[in-house]
């Protein structure tokens, strides 16, 4: 199964809300980098990345467009 990085931040918590209601939606996700970037927060080059599976891509779009309106 391939994963795709659908958002990246430096802070975990800027993810969350999206992570939430992805998974809500039945979307499995991963944060990729997500304790690299506690461990090495003074490296402005890591981030931590929102996955979603390749067959999800669309759907997560979706809810990522309509969480911006």
């Amino acid at each position: 199964m391939d994963f795709i990085t659908i958002k990246s931040s430096h802070f975990e918590s800027n993810l969350l809300i999206l992570k939430s209601r992805l998974e809500f939606e039945g979307i499995p996700c991963l944060l990729k980098n997500q304790f690299t970037t506690q461990v090495m927060n003074y490296m402005p080059t890591f981030e931590v990345e929102l996955q979603v599976s390749s067959s999800d891509l669309e759907k997560a779009k979706e809810i990522m467009d309509e969480l911006e309106k």
